[in-house]
């Protein structure tokens, strides 16, 4: 039985850290953003040729799920799992957008038992201005999908509220071990405290810009997100006076406070 673990999330929520640690101490195959927009059979993903097949093919059906799209995702799964040296037959699958509905993805994968394939689906999410700043930090407000993306923040949001695996970037940063336990448990992935070290130690030792550009860390780790609000000052205005955002971000523990995000107005002044 071959198994597939997702972590489903928006850009710039840690969705490559947590993927590529996860599956660290296996060496497990995994399979970056297996539907696309991109073609990632080259460096550094080495993808099965038929990747670049299914983007095409997903992208002329209008980026909906069909059989005939299902059948070519899972027979690139199945390529990848026999690139498993370890033996447990699994697959890390990093899908950081909306791409298809959770009802979609139960009615199309949650079947594929009697195909060999059993799919497990977590989700995990970031404070939300800490996400949209990370875009702005690195130039990427191309990225961005809806005016300050408070349209796409809710729809994942609310599909994050009714999944049964529920993760947060920001407990992988300050827990990564009750991180990774948690997310190995709600997969169903057997694992060890020392697998769990291993993919720790991964989280300590890599940071990933981007799927594809890692780099090794040295000292404290200090995201540039963090260290600098490279966000126009609307975006605060757009989240601060959304009810919603509002009451999921006090619930999260994440400051509602401006100064947090933009800094003290003398230091924005100086």
């Amino acid at each position: 039985m071959i198994h597939v673990g997702w972590v489903f999330s928006l850009v710039r929520s840690g969705s490559s850290a947590a993927s590529y640690a996860a599956a660290a101490p296996w060496g497990l195959p995994i399979a970056d953003e297996l539907f696309g927009p991109w073609d990632r059979t080259g460096e550094p993903y080495h993808m099965p040729k038929k990747q670049a097949e299914l983007v095409r093919a997903f992208r002329a059906v209008g980026h909906v799920l069909t059989a005939e799209i299902v059948g070519r995702a899972n027979d690139i799964i199945r390529e990848l799992a026999e690139r498993d040296e370890s033996g447990k037959g699994w697959v890390i699958s990093k899908c950081p957008h909306l791409m298809f509905t959770p009802k979609d993805f139960n009615t199309w994968f949650g079947q594929a038992q009697s195909q060999g394939i059993t799919h497990h689906a977590a989700f995990l999410i970031r404070n939300p201005l800490r996400r949209v700043n990370s875009c702005y930090s690195r130039g990427w407000e191309h990225m961005l999908n809806d005016p300050y993306e408070l349209g796409v923040y809710r729809t994942f949001l609310n599909r994050w509220k009714e999944a049964s695996v529920r993760l947060r970037y920001e407990d992988m940063r300050a827990d990564p071990a009750a991180f990774f336990q948690a997310m190995y448990e709600g997969w169903g992935l057997p694992s060890t405290a020392g697998d769990i070290e291993k993919a720790c130690a991964y989280l300590g030792e890599r940071y990933h810009d981007s799927s594809a550009d890692s780099r090794a860390v040295r000292g404290e780790l200090k995201p540039r997100s963090e260290g600098t609000w490279a966000a126009p000052p609307e975006v605060l205005d757009a989240y601060f006076a959304d009810a919603q955002m509002l009451d999921f971000m006090d619930e999260q523990g994440w400051s509602t406070k401006r100064s947090t995000y933009e800094g003290w107005m003398a230091s924005r002044l100086w």
